[in-house]
């Protein structure tokens, strides 16, 4: 039984929060549940030997690959894709509980899943190459580019609502980008880097509407990506549209503002951070361009951060209070 679920369980019986038959039906569940040392030393075996086994895979692998031709390259791509999918699979059937660095089982098959994903698209790369020395498909630079991307998001999208995981997620996001990506650049090869900024805002608020209609999870990871898609989009469009500092670094601070007071109406800590962040980078430029070579841009920020601390913890003794009173 582990230490410090008895070490809880007795504070509580000390306490009175439990009697005396709940604790002792509650130790039984944790001993039988819990692994047995034989257990523990199979597991640890299992480890070390695939450690080893890795680690020999990693150092053969290289060697093998240089005499590989192109057709059994492939061949060993599509059965590393195949292996790491079963064993994801497999691995979400094991107890949910912390394994090597991952925090649970879960986070093990997302993992591996991931592999997967990217082992897929390198796959259809070799697939797509292999075809075209053979003669069988003659496709431009650019039009590879969107096949490849399209078979990985498919398998990115099949994976995303097989799991709902949260490198799967990420996943997802970043293969959308990437085959839209692919698609403007053969549509608009000259795109000005205003319209490709105009792009990630526009993915990136689609992506943050769907996060909030609670369509994709976990809610933190797609504000996250919708917020720092969005901030680098507009980033890349005012400096690229906007010519005179000033108003820029002032809409990038007007911008950061609505973070963090988005991040109170969401309770989204995420959200709060990146819009803290650009207001730390934003703040101090904004001072030094209305006072350059002067004394006074680290004293004001003191000066701000200080009237900040007191507000807030104004609010929180107020929030405090009102809770207390109704509590009465």
């Amino acid at each position: 039984m582990d230490k410090k679920v008895r070490e809880l369980l007795n504070i509580w019986l000390e306490n009175g929060l439990i009697n005396q038959a709940s604790y002792e039906e509650i130790v039984k569940f944790e001993e039988e549940s819990n692994p047995n040392q034989k257990s523990k030393v199979a597991r640890a075996i299992t480890l070390i030997g695939g450690l080893f086994l890795l680690s020999g895979l990693l150092g053969t692998i290289p060697l093998l690959w240089m005499n590989l031709a192109y057709w059994a390259q492939l061949g060993l791509l599509v059965a590393t894709t195949y292996f790491l999918f079963y064993a994801a699979t497999y691995s979400e059937k094991l107890e949910d509980e912390r394994l090597f660095i991952f925090k649970s089982t879960e986070r093990v098959s997302s993992f591996l899943f991931l592999i997967s994903n990217i082992s897929f698209g390198a796959s259809v790369t070799f697939a797509i190459n292999i075809l075209q020395e053979t003669g069988v498909v003659n496709f431009s630079e650019e039009i590879s580019f969107i096949l490849v991307s399209f078979f990985v998001l498919l398998y990115a999208l099949y994976l995303f609502l097989r799991t709902k995981l949260i490198f799967q997620h990420a996943a997802l996001f970043y293969c959308i980008c990437f085959h839209l990506g692919a698609i403007g650049n053969l549509l608009f090869p000259n795109i000005e880097p205003w319209a490709a900024g105009l792009f990630l805002i526009a993915i990136g608020s689609i992506w943050g509407i769907n996060t909030y209609s609670t369509l994709l999870k976990p809610s933190w990871l797609g504000y996250f990506l919708s917020v720092s898609t969005v901030s680098i989009g507009t980033i890349i469009l005012i400096e690229d549209l906007i010519q005179v500092e000033i108003i820029s670094i002032l809409i990038l601070i007007l911008g950061s503002i609505f973070y963090v007071w988005a991040s109170i109406q969401l309770s989204e800590q995420v959200i709060f951070f990146i819009g803290g962040l650009g207001l730390v980078i934003n703040l101090p430029r904004l001072i030094t361009e209305i006072l350059p070579d002067n004394i006074w841009p680290p004293l004001i920020l003191f000066l701000v951060g200080g009237v900040l601390v007191v507000v807030g913890l104004y609010l929180n003794s107020i929030r405090e209070n009102i809770i207390s009173t109704d509590t009465e």
